[in-house]
């Protein structure tokens, strides 16, 4: 019996069970219903409103991104190797004395223009100067006794050996008499080139010994400009590249080409050398500044350019927003050579292609433009 009533409780409890979920299930039903059939009528509002503000003129518009543009065209382009060089001139000459003694005098002054064979420093040539005259007063007896020699000698008079002895010491004594001198001029140290007296390095009173320096002297009315350029561009550089020189310090810049190319690879840097010539007959120039090359190494009349600020990069690659109908629109694109803020463009752009110069940082691609003038 007992069994009975718990079989008939538990019936009652799972029929009651099963009866709750059919109902709750309906309620959902008829809830969804009545949320569709309302969001149908919202959505009408929705549209009637915009209307009515459309009519009335208030409808806040899509915001348009303000932007200058500018249309791709070909136009020049020249791409330029920097590299920093010296200016050298060849005419910097360290003058040595030839022979040892006493400096009598110092015959100009630092910074004097001279010109070519002007005595700069007298050496005391009284010593030089005696042994001088002994050979001249040696010499002229040994001639006339060759002479008369020669004369005897001519009238078969007199030896062969005596002869020959009074012409040997006659030719000696010429050419002692010959070195003499020589060596008495260059007591007289004088300049081997016309130019600025740079350094005097001796005072009047010193000792001076053969081989040591005694001055400078510099002509810098003609300079070459040196520079040692990377080893990938030695077969893109050629004679008569042109070349902008900038000296920063001097305050002054030239264009020029270049006049000289290296042939041979430094193995210690893998450079090669160049020179460039100018002309510095106003002397601003001055040997050992250092001087801004620019070279030219690259160049092309139609090619198509960018500002280098407009391009920009994801992961994918390089962008610009090209203009389309008043849409942005991103357009990847493959660079080549840059310089002064410009980039020349390979592949990705076409001639005539719009491209977005300015306000190009707030647009997105797909928004809405404005043009401005």
């Amino acid at each position: 019996m007992k069994k009975l009533i718990i079989l008939f409780y538990t019936a009652a409890i799972v029929f009651t069970s099963c009866d709750n979920k059919v109902e709750s299930i309906a309620a959902k039903q008829t809830k969804l219903k009545t949320l569709k059939s309302e969001l149908i009528s919202l959505k009408g509002s929705i549209k009637d409103l915009e209307k009515e503000l459309n009519a009335s003129g208030k409808v806040k518009k899509v915001r348009k991104i303000p932007v200058r543009v500018k249309t791709l065209m070909g136009e020049k382009f020249e791409h330029y190797i920097a590299q920093a060089g010296t200016v050298v001139s060849k005419q910097n000459v360290m003058v040595s004395s030839e022979m040892g003694g006493l400096v009598n005098n110092v015959l100009a002054k630092e910074g004097d223009w001279v010109s070519a064979k002007t005595t700069i420093i007298a050496i005391d040539a009284e010593i030089m100067q005696n042994n001088v005259e002994e050979l001249e007063l040696a010499w002229e007896l040994a001639k006339t006794t060759f002479e008369r020699q020669k004369s005897l000698w001519e009238q078969q008079i007199g030896s062969e050996l005596q002869f020959l002895q009074i012409k040997n010491q006659y030719l000696s004594l010429e050419n002692k008499l010959a070195a003499a001198k020589a060596q008495l001029q260059k007591l007289n140290i004088t300049a081997p080139i016309s130019g600025t007296l740079e350094e005097v390095y001796v005072n009047p009173g010193e000792l001076t010994r053969p081989g040591s320096p005694v001055f400078r002297i510099v002509n810098a009315e003609e300079v070459i400009i040196e520079a040692d350029i990377a080893e990938k561009y030695a077969n893109i550089l050629k004679k008569n590249t042109p070349v902008a020189i900038n000296f920063k310090s001097l305050g002054t810049s030239k264009n020029a080409k270049l006049d000289f190319i290296g042939q041979v690879i430094n193995p210690d840097n893998r450079t090669f050398k160049v020179k460039i010539k100018l002309n510095n007959s106003s002397g601003i120039l001055k040997p050992n500044a250092v001087a801004s090359l620019e070279i030219r190494d690259f160049s092309s009349a139609n090619a198509m350019v960018v500002p280098s600020q407009i391009v920009k990069k994801d992961m994918r690659g390089d962008y610009v927003f090209v203009a389309k109908n008043g849409i942005a629109e991103k357009t990847y694109v493959s660079l080549g050579l840059s310089h002064s803020d410009q980039s020349m463009i390979l592949d990705g752009l076409n001639l005539g292609d719009v491209i977005i110069v300015e306000g190009y940082n707030e647009v997105v691609s797909g928004g809405k433009l404005e043009l401005k003038k």
